[in-house]
């Protein structure tokens, strides 16, 4: 797995875009079906690549044209992808977690909603059941199995860099924690400015 470098650009906002993609999710109530995030493309005029986020929550950015910008990003041979932003017009703060931050917290999540969930329905069947090593059997077993889909989905995004998950390759930039940090660090955010942040 290649390490993505973090680059610094400034410059003023010439022109900003947003379309809707449609991407494919998987629901617990509905089984497979869409979603749709937005992709937002602007330029600046001190670089000529296309700078582009992609992220499901929007609402809360806030660019316009003449905007002066610092920009954290990854280049790529036909664009900018970007993990954090400092607006100097108006002093707002945007960062972006990446798909491996995001696929991280999604396992983690998944994986105790999967082990409390086990944890119930072996209550219930105990219950009715009336055995205590029923409830105890079929939570071990529930347990292991949601702990080990876990293990199996961090793996192979520690080694792979791949996300198991449909909607976080579609969705979130590339990168891991180690972008993040680097992000960071380029826009040299101080402590105070930290608790400002907008994670898209």
């Amino acid at each position: 797995m290649m390490r993505a470098t973090v680059q610094l650009v400034s410059g003023s906002v010439v022109s900003v875009s947003q379309k809707p993609i449609v991407i494919d999710v998987w629901s617990p109530n509905l089984g497979p079906t869409t979603d749709e995030i937005e992709q937002i493309t602007f330029r600046l005029d001190s670089v000529d690549l296309p700078l582009i986020l992609k992220a499901g929550k929007t609402r809360e950015f806030f660019v316009a044209n003449g905007d002066r910008l610092d920009v954290a990003c990854i280049p790529f041979p036909d664009r900018l992808a970007i993990l954090g932003i400092r607006n100097a017009n108006d002093g707002s703060l945007y960062m972006v977690r990446t798909a491996n931050v995001v696929s991280a917290r999604r396992e983690i999540y998944t994986t105790i909603g999967a082990v409390l969930i086990w944890g119930i329905a072996s209550a219930v069947i105990g219950f009715v059941q009336r055995s205590t090593h029923l409830i105890v059997d079929s939570f071990v077993i529930g347990a292991a199995v949601s702990v080990g889909l876990g293990a199996v989905s961090a793996i192979v995004r520690l080694l792979f860099g791949w996300s198991v998950w449909p909607d976080i390759r579609k969705l979130v930039q590339p990168g891991r924690k180690l972008e993040m940090d680097a992000a960071r660090q380029a826009l040299a955010l101080q402590p105070r400015e930290r608790c400002a942040i907008r994670f898209l």
